[in-house]
């Protein structure tokens, strides 16, 4: 059994990373600027229900996507997981 110093240190240590990380953002913010196309769309049909555009949210996004790229999602995710366009519209226009 490990003692409560062991355990405050322990959380110390997590507080300390987190602050020195600039701590989490909101589940409901937008990706980075810097991230690419796929996280960046996938953060904007996620929470589901939270985009007119791809309302059924990640699973939707994902569906649609087999649908376009002839059954398979990984080549085409791959694909666009190394554009990196800056905002939901560049990336739009960058996958055609």
């Amino acid at each position: 059994m490990r003692s409560n110093g062991f355990r405050v240190a322990i959380i110390g240590v997590g507080c300390a990373a987190l602050l020195a990380s600039g701590g989490v953002g909101s589940a409901l913010g937008d990706a980075s600027p810097g991230a690419s196309c796929i996280g960046i769309e996938f953060s904007n049909v996620s929470p589901t229900g939270s985009s007119a555009e791809i309302p059924g949210g990640a699973a939707e996004l994902v569906a649609v996507t087999k649908a376009e790229a002839g059954g398979k999602f990984g080549p085409a995710a791959s694909a666009f997981a190394q554009l990196h366009a800056g905002s939901h519209e560049a990336c739009d226009e960058a996958g055609g």
